[in-house]
C-alpha cells in the first residue's frame, strides 16, 4: 500500500485501539489505587470492559488482587495493533520483535495517560467547587499516590505545590529517553 494512504489508517486504527487500551489500563489503575467502585466514572470503565473482560476471567485469574484479565487483553489488543499497523505499512518484522514491542506500546499509553492526568489534575486544584465532581474524585484517587514521595522531597513554597512539575518533567524523560532506546535495543 502507497505510504501516503497508509499513514491516516494506521493513525486511525492507533485511536481505536488506544482507546480500548486506555479503557483496559484505566480498569486496572482503578483496581490498582483502590479508588471508589461506587463512583458513577469508576461504574462506567467497568460497565464499559466488562463485556471484553468477563470471558477472560475464567481463564486468567486475578493475582495478588489485581485484575490480570485487563492487563493481558491490554497486551493483546497492542500486540494486534502492531501486526496490523506494520502490515497496512507494508512489512511485517520479527515476531519475536512484536511481542517485545508490545509491552513498550503499553508503556507509552501509560506515560501519555500519566501526563494527562497529572495536568488534569492540577488545572482541577485551580477550582474548588470541581473537586466534589465524580471524575474529580477519581483522578485525585489515581494521582495524588504519585505525587505524595515528590511533595516529601520537594519542600513547600508557601502554598505552592511544584510536585507535578516535578512528575511531569519526570514522565516526559522517561517517555523522550527511555522508550526509544527500548524500541531501538529490540529493531
Amino acid at each position: 500500500m502507497d505510504a501516503a494512504m497508509s499513514q491516516p489508517i494506521v493513525l486511525l486504527m492507533r485511536m481505536l485501539f488506544d482507546l480500548v487500551i486506555i479503557f483496559l489500563l484505566m480498569r486496572f489503575s482503578l483496581q490498582l489505587a483502590r479508588a471508589d467502585f461506587f463512583n458513577p466514572v469508576s461504574q462506567s470503565i467497568v460497565q464499559l470492559t466488562n463485556p471484553l473482560l468477563a470471558p477472560l476471567r475464567r481463564f486468567i485469574p486475578p493475582i495478588g488482587g489485581q485484575d490480570t484479565a485487563a492487563l493481558v487483553l491490554a497486551y493483546v489488543f497492542a500486540l494486534v495493533f502492531l501486526v496490523v499497523a506494520y502490515s497496512v505499512a507494508g512489512g511485517f518484522p520479527n515476531p519475536l520483535i512484536l511481542l517485545l514491542l508490545a509491552p513498550l506500546h503499553l508503556l507509552e499509553i501509560i506515560l501519555d495517560m500519566l501526563f494527562w492526568g497529572v495536568i488534569l489534575h492540577a488545572i482541577l486544584s485551580w477550582f474548588p467547587n470541581a473537586q466534589g465532581a465524580p471524575a474529580a474524585r477519581v483522578l485525585n484517587q489515581l494521582i495524588t499516590p504519585l505525587l505524595a514521595p515528590i511533595r516529601r522531597m520537594i519542600p513547600d513554597l508557601g502554598g505552592i505545590d511544584l510536585s507535578p512539575i516535578a512528575l511531569l518533567l519526570l514522565l516526559q524523560v522517561l517517555k523522550i529517553s527511555i522508550v526509544p532506546i527500548l524500541v531501538n535495543l529490540l529493531v
